[in-house]
């Protein structure tokens, strides 16, 4: 179909005629959340386009379909960021009918069914659902966020594949930066930099940041997932942010974000962080010398306009820090030496090579976050990873106490007394695991 016109060519008293609305109404629409934005004529009137009215129509519409007036124009910024302009289309088809009840849980249950079946449609048309009848703080922490939880359960537990928990994770960043895109311009003077530190690919916790803290007018700066420690300083400078902000999901990135936290002191800048490690192990706060935004996202956006507020002084480092760097740089020379040796010893357990190369790597990158934050109790919930990766491999969980009791045997081997208590942990920990049937005991570290 043609496009509709973007010519300004109507003035007020036409718009007033063709749409019924009320002019102190557009006036607030157009001063409030800058829709429409009509042009100047040479004497100062207001000029409209055809697709200005069509668009206080469809506006009008939605509202009497039980929106806020708010909640009309962030569905149509969305649909417009993702390329589904309702006002350009002919005729809208009829929506398709919905199972659903309406309740948070009916809708999460749903869309999430929706996404194991590789429905976008379906998923799509259920957010569109829960965006008009929800606001969509609560959309998006109560559907994507809680259901992209019970997804990841779900896959950890081997009940689905790895491909339908990527399909439901493009679904959800897709979506994000939709909302993301459609933002107003900033109306706050603070720019915020978010960013996930080396190695961590996790990227909806930034995503979901970046669109709440865009929701109150900062202005941010995301740089992504797996930001390189190389001139992250420089950047941090060029930029001058009032707020570097960086989210780790896993020990295993966690002396990374304190590679970069260190990194960053010198230049007296606000340094915040957060993510799902942190929520699990509470003790590894104190370690990182930057402010802890907390355990959800409501809190972390209360201190983030804290910090803004009070520029609190950053918490220096801690003393031991350069101790535990020196052990965890002498576990990294002799990574390779050790897993070699391991490669060897564990032959005769016949591990499908995907799987042993997987837990090797994975194994020894929360053994170095564990070394340089000086804290090797931090590796017991991680020692679900390598459950996890169990059940993706149809292996029994009896495999856990060799491989700890022999990864131990590897590190003493190197002779290095450095390493010595990572060897006695190890080992001891093998020791405490107690399974039944191949299953763990009740209170057990994995």
């Amino acid at each position: 179909m043609t496009p509709l016109d973007t010519t300004p060519t109507f003035n007020l008293k036409v718009v007033l005629k063709e749409t019924g609305i009320r002019p102190d109404t557009l006036r607030a629409w157009e001063r409030r959340y800058g829709m429409p934005k009509p042009q100047r004529s040479a004497g100062g009137h207001r000029l409209y386009s055809q697709r200005d009215i069509e668009m206080i129509k469809w506006l009008m519409a939605r509202q009497e379909e039980g929106l806020s007036i708010a909640r009309a124009i962030n569905l149509l910024r969305s649909q417009i960021a993702q390329g589904n302009d309702p006002l350009e289309q002919a005729e809208l088809a009829p929506p398709q009918p919905l199972t659903t009840l309406g309740t948070l849980e009916s809708i999460r249950q749903e869309w999430i069914e929706a996404c194991l079946h590789f429905d976008e449609h379906k998923a799509e048309l259920l957010l569109n659902q829960a965006f008009a009848l929800y606001p969509l703080e609560t959309v998006l922490t109560e559907i994507l966020q809680y259901g992209m939880t019970k997804i990841g359960d779900q896959w950890y537990l081997n009940d689905i594949s790895v491909q339908q928990e990527h399909f439901a994770s493009a679904l959800v960043q897709r979506r994000l930066n939709s909302l993301i895109a459609a933002c107003p311009p900033p109306t706050r003077t603070e720019t915020v930099l978010i960013g996930n530190p080396p190695h961590e690919q996790h990227l909806l916790p930034i995503l979901m940041l970046h669109l709440f803290l865009r929701r109150r007018g900062f202005a941010v700066i995301n740089l992504g997932a797996n930001v390189p420690l190389a001139k992250f300083d420089e950047t941090v400078a060029q930029i001058k942010p009032d707020l570097v902000i960086l989210s780790s999901q896993r020990l295993t990135t966690v002396a990374s974000t304190l590679e970069v936290i260190l990194a960053l002191h010198p230049l007296a800048v606000q340094i915040a962080y957060g993510g799902r490690i942190f929520n699990l192990l509470p003790q590894l706060v104190r370690l990182l010398p930057a402010h802890f935004l907390g355990k959800s996202l409501d809190k972390a956006l209360q201190n983030v306009e804290k910090i803004l507020h009070e520029r609190p002084p950053l918490p220096p480092p801690q003393p031991t820090l350069a101790a535990f760097h020196q052990t965890a740089e002498v576990f990294r020379r002799q990574r390779s030496q050790i897993e070699a040796l391991l490669v060897a010893e564990l032959n005769d357990m016949q591990l499908p090579q995907e799987y042993l190369t997987t837990a090797l790597e994975d194994f020894g990158d929360v053994i170095h976050s564990a070394l340089a934050i000086g804290d090797l109790d931090a590796i017991k919930p991680e020692l679900d990873w390598l459950q996890g990766l169990l059940h993706q491999h149809h292996l029994t969980a009896g495999i856990i106490r060799p491989f700890l009791l022999r990864y131990g045997q590897a590190v003493r081997t190197q002779g290095s007394s450095e390493l010595l208590p990572l060897a006695d942990w190890l080992q001891g920990v093998a020791h405490q695991i107690d399974f039944a049937g191949g299953e763990s005991s009740a209170g057990e570290v994995v």
